[in-house]
């Protein structure tokens, strides 16, 4: 399953990976849902979803044969996982495979929002060098506090890549009791919220976590930090967000996954001289790619062979 907006490129990639491994492929788009009335699904024997999206119940029944149900991505909120735990056929995200690319796109975003690259870009190409006074309103990050909200494989790598910067790391994560570095420094939220100078968010997006950054929480910042997000744009709640920039309660904000998607021009959020955006593409390198398809095909390989996937979602 793709969707039309997904590059050709990419697209022909996948199938010709899947194709490569002898496997016979049906493709359909979550743009056209009719067409999978026409397919045999009661045939298929793993369904890859790229990206993860709502599948229409009536036709995940239909799955009768079907040994996994492969992500591309590491997340799954977009996708109706519960109905596939009532017809327990197993799910799995991509157990890491972009992890990498993810990570470096998050310190892009933290040094770009920083330094702020589009309008030093903009300043160049237009000429307009008067007055040179954009360093008052740019940052460093050595010997800032960077706060993470979940250490998990992306979380750990934007800690390590943040430290080689000179950056001091605090975090919080309920399921990691124990950084694996010493120099890593465990904390809670509203203790991350008070001392860190950059917060950059690294869980799924789940009841749990939906909102995390509220309108509670963006008054207990105290250093006017920069956010970052290259999660779901649900963590941070939107009217919380459009608070702190208009009251500059925080010094920015750097986004790759958003609210509506694509976005709106006129959405108010994208209007802040102080936000850096990018469209979803934190994944979305040409190498995380091969390993990401890798990563599926070899999980759909071992499910079809009756062995334990890898990043298997769990019943909760």
């Amino acid at each position: 399953m793709t969707i039309d907006r997904h590059p050709e490129s990419l697209k022909t990639l996948i199938r010709e990976k899947l194709n490569s491994t002898g496997f016979e492929v049906l493709e359909a788009s979550y743009d056209s849902l009719d067409a999978l009335s026409g397919m045999p699904l009661e045939t298929v024997d793993a369904l890859l979803l790229a990206p993860a999206r709502y599948f229409p119940t009536k036709h995940m029944d239909r799955l009768t044969n079907c040994r996994l149900i492969q992500i591309w991505s590491s997340g799954y909120d977009k996708f109706n996982i519960d109905d596939a735990r009532e017809l327990k056929i197993p799910v799995a995200n991509n157990h890491g495979a972009n992890a990498v690319s993810v990570a470096e796109h998050a310190i892009l975003m933290m040094l770009g929002v920083s330094r702020r690259i589009t309008e030093m870009h903009e300043r160049v190409i237009t000429g307009n060098w008067s007055g040179n006074d954009h360093g008052m309103s740019s940052y460093s990050l050595s010997g800032k506090t960077l706060g993470i909200v979940g250490l998990g494989n992306i979380g750990r790598l934007v800690a390590a890549r943040a430290e080689a910067l000179g950056m001091k790391i605090r975090y919080v994560d309920p399921n990691v009791a124990l950084a694996p570095k010493g120099s890593w420094t465990p904390t809670d939220l509203d203790t991350l919220l008070r001392v860190a100078d950059y917060i950059s968010l690294h869980v799924h997006l789940t009841d749990t976590t939906h909102g995390i950054v509220n309108m509670a929480n963006i008054h207990k910042l105290e250093r006017q930090p920069f956010l970052i997000n290259v999660s779901r744009a649900e963590l941070i709640d939107y009217e919380a967000l459009l608070f702190a920039m208009e009251n500059q309660l925080i010094k920015g904000v750097a986004i790759d996954a958003h609210y509506e998607e694509p976005t709106r021009p006129d959405d108010h959020l994208l209007s802040f001289p102080n936000i850096l955006v990018s469209p979803h593409v934190a994944g979305s390198t040409i190498d995380s790619y091969f390993d990401t398809i890798d990563a599926c095909i070899s999980n759909i390989s071992a499910a079809i062979a009756g062995k334990a996937a890898q990043g298997l979602l769990l019943p909760r």
